[in-house]
C-alpha cells in the first residue's frame, strides 16, 4: 500500500531539492503576490478565528516556510511541525525562523510525509496546513490524508490548497493542446506544469476525499478566479500580460478586493485556479 501511495515521492523530492537550490522569495512575481494574500485572507476569515489560544500546528510540505512564517508571526502563542521532503527546503526555513524570531516555538524536520506519524510519534495538532498543492503530487490522494489525519485533534481543521483539474486543462488549451487537456480532465498528470503532480481534482472530488477520510468539509473555495497566469512560453495577445496589469498598485488592489468577496462563495471552487478546502473531524451523533 505504501509504494501505491507514494510513489511520487522520489519525482518529489528530486524536484523540490533542485527547486531550493536556486529558491528566490521574489521570483513568483505579481500573479503569485495576489494568490499569497488570497490565501492570507482565507486563513483570516475561516481558519484562526476556530483555533484555540496558543493551538499547536503541522504545516506539512511546508518548503521553505513561508506560511509557517505568516502563521507563527500573526499568532505568537502558537507552536508548531514545518515537515518537507527537501533538506534544501528544510534549511531555508529554518534561516526564516531564526532571522524572524520564531525558531524557539517551530520545530523543523526533514521527511517524507509517510514517515509523518513515526516522526511525530505522541503529537497532535490543532491545524494542519498544506499550502504547496501536497496531495497533487500522488496518484493516491486518500492514502495520503488518511495518513496525517490521525495527527489532527478531535476539533482540529485540516486546511489544503490543491490543484484544479479544470484550471488545468484550462492551461492546456491555452496553449492549443487539446490531448494534453483530455489528459488532465481525467485528473492524471498535469504535464503542462514542471511540477510532478500526480493527480488534479474537482470540488466534488475533493468532497469526496475527505468523506473517506473521515472529515466533514466546512469551506470549498477556488481563487484567484478572475484573473489568471498568462501561459507558459506564449506571448500575451494584448499590449500588456496579467503579470503587467497586476504591477498597477490600484489595479491590484481592485482585483484583490473583489477575488476576496468570492472566497466565502462555495461556487467559487469551480472557477479557482486554487482549492481552497477547510475541513474537521465528523463528530459523532448526540445520543
Amino acid at each position: 500500500m505504501k509504494d501505491a501511495a507514494f510513489n511520487q515521492l522520489t519525482h518529489a523530492r528530486r524536484y523540490f531539492e533542485a527547486k531550493s537550490a536556486v529558491y528566490d522569495e521574489n521570483a513568483r512575481g505579481w500573479y503569485g503576490r495576489l494568490t499569497d494574500a488570497l490565501l492570507s485572507q482565507a486563513l483570516d476569515l475561516s481558519v484562526f478565528s476556530r483555533l484555540p489560544d496558543g493551538f499547536r500546528f503541522l504545516d506539512v510540505g511546508g518548503g521553505a516556510g513561508r506560511w509557517t512564517e505568516r502563521i507563527a508571526t500573526a499568532n505568537p502563542e502558537s507552536s508548531g511541525v514545518l515537515l518537507d521532503v527537501s533538506p534544501g527546503m528544510v534549511r531555508h526555513a529554518e534561516r526564516r525562523a531564526t532571522r524572524c524570531g520564531y525558531a524557539h516555538r517551530v520545530r523543523h524536520i526533514n521527511g517524507d510525509v509517510d514517515e509523518a506519524g513515526e516522526l511525530l510519534a505522541g503529537m497532535t495538532f490543532d491545524l494542519i496546513i498544506n499550502t504547496h498543492h501536497l496531495l497533487g503530487f500522488f496518484h493516491s490522494p486518500d492514502l495520503v490524508l488518511g495518513s496525517i489525519v490521525p495527527l489532527l485533534t478531535d476539533h482540529g481543521l485540516m486546511v489544503s490548497v490543491l490543484p484544479s483539474r479544470w484550471h488545468a486543462a484550462f492551461g492546456d488549451l491555452s496553449v492549443g493542446d487539446a490531448e494534453r487537456a483530455r489528459r488532465s480532465l481525467s485528473g492524471l498528470s498535469w504535464e503542462a506544469h514542471e511540477a510532478p503532480y500526480g493527480h488534479l481534482f474537482t470540488p466534488g472530488e475533493v468532497r469526496m476525499l475527505h468523506t473517506s477520510s473521515k472529515l466533514t468539509v466546512d469551506l470549498l473555495t477556488g481563487f484567484p478566479c478572475l484573473i489568471y497566469p498568462d501561459p507558459p512560453g506564449v506571448a500575451s495577445p494584448s499590449a500588456e500580460s496579467a503579470e503587467d496589469f497586476l504591477r498597477d498598485d490600484t489595479f491590484f488592489r481592485e482585483v484583490l478586493a473583489m477575488e476576496t468577496e468570492l472566497l466565502i462563495d462555495p461556487d467559487a471552487g469551480a472557477r479557482g485556479a486554487n482549492l481552497f478546502v477547510v475541513a474537521s473531524r465528523v463528530q459523532p451523533a448526540e445520543a
